[in-house]
């Protein structure tokens, strides 16, 4: 685990979850911060993240391993450290530092498994807040939200309205449309149908890595486009497949690809950890408590906003950032709206460097 510029806030209980669910464990929130912060502590930008990836988002001189937005922070890149304080925080729930079902009580000194409350984005937004404070930030030049850090950032400025100066909302939603709920459902269904699941009580020697496999899988068909497939792999066979297929088995370039990628992932990521966020994703609704996307972001206090979607996007439509947008401009924001021309689906933004890191440096001139 890449953990050398890991840094820790303790949340003293209780913690109370959104479902009122009273917390009486410390809470434990995971970050890691590039750059340096101003006198004024006016340089500070929010990076939250979508479900997998962890604090490390680019590396350091104490941690030189690669980040997932390596292309995108740091020195003389589009969110260039040399001017920013660039602070990435680990989503509660999830399996990277912070606490969730795959840390551990102290209590007991086992892992909490399903004793874990029920996450959602909400709380998740909530456990950032005493990371800010704790670097005695009081507002933040920027917040940047990619996928369900796109949810995180909508709900942490509904429940901070003066948390921040600008807001960068890349690929994301208000609320989830039926479509990707299907499919996260589904991706569900295959991790807790696998036997190994045990109800959530594996230990690491056999975890349901069966169902964690399907369900990424399926997941790496979506977050990318068919455009992207067929140009990269059209029906290309593999070189060896009368010693490596089976009759129902790898045939094709792109089944190899997926399924080697989907290796890759599962010996990284807890299963009960992805099970709690990507339940957050489904459940998360910006209007739940009134009645339109206008009327949840009106006290939120902005100077300028930019929406960033693409082609192509299955897990959240350009029509969920058009949504967005026309809400800000109803509220007479200063908002922008990109729609950037890339094949690379909803992971345009880990892959697309080029699009998205002129899109970033250029609204944060």
């Amino acid at each position: 685990m890449k953990d050398k510029a890991r840094k820790f806030i303790t949340i003293e209980p209780p913690f109370v979850f959104n479902n009122k669910y009273s917390f009486n464990d410390p809470i434990t929130v995971a970050y890691e911060t590039l750059g340096k912060l101003n006198s004024k502590k006016s340089n500070a930008i929010l990076i939250t993240t979508g479900l997998s990836p962890s604090a490390h988002i680019s590396s350091s001189n104490i941690d030189k391993s690669p980040g997932w937005w390596e292309k995108i922070i740091g020195k003389n890149k589009p969110v260039d450290t040399d001017k920013y304080f660039v602070i990435c925080v680990n989503s509660l729930g999830s399996c990277f530092g912070s606490s969730g079902p795959s840390s551990s009580s102290p209590q007991t000194d086992k892992k909490y498994k399903l004793s874990f409350p029920e996450v959602s984005i909400e709380d998740i937004a909530f456990s950032i807040k005493p990371v800010i404070d704790a670097l005695e930030i009081q507002t933040l030049k920027a917040i940047i939200g990619p996928s369900m850090g796109g949810m995180t950032a909508l709900s942490f400025i509904k429940q901070y309205p003066n948390i921040a100066r600008d807001l960068i909302l890349i690929s994301t939603t208000a609320s989830s449309r039926p479509f990707s709920i299907a499919l996260r459902s589904l991706q569900r269904s295959m991790i807790t149908s696998d036997p190994d699941w045990n109800e959530g009580n594996y230990n690491d020697a056999d975890l349901p890595l069966k169902g964690m496999r399907q369900a990424r899988f399926l997941g790496m068909i979506t977050y990318r486009s068919p455009t992207e497939w067929n140009e990269r792999f059209g029906r290309k066979l593999i070189k060896d497949i009368a010693e490596r297929a089976d009759l129902f088995g790898n045939r094709f370039q792109i089944q190899d690809y997926l399924r080697r990628r989907s290796d890759d992932f599962i010996t990284d990521f807890d299963p009960n950890s992805y099970l709690y966020l990507s339940n957050a994703i489904d459940a998360f609704d910006l209007t739940e408590d009134c009645n339109d996307i206008e009327e949840a972001i009106a006290n939120f206090n902005l100077d300028r906003v930019l929406i960033i979607g693409v082609d192509e996007d299955y897990i959240f439509p350009f029509q969920c950032q058009e949504d967005l947008y026309s809400a800000f401009k109803t509220q007479k924001n200063n908002v922008d709206l990109l729609k950037l021309p890339s094949i690379n689906g909803h992971d345009s933004f880990l892959v697309d460097h080029e699009n998205f890191g002129n899109s970033l440096a250029k609204f944060l001139k």
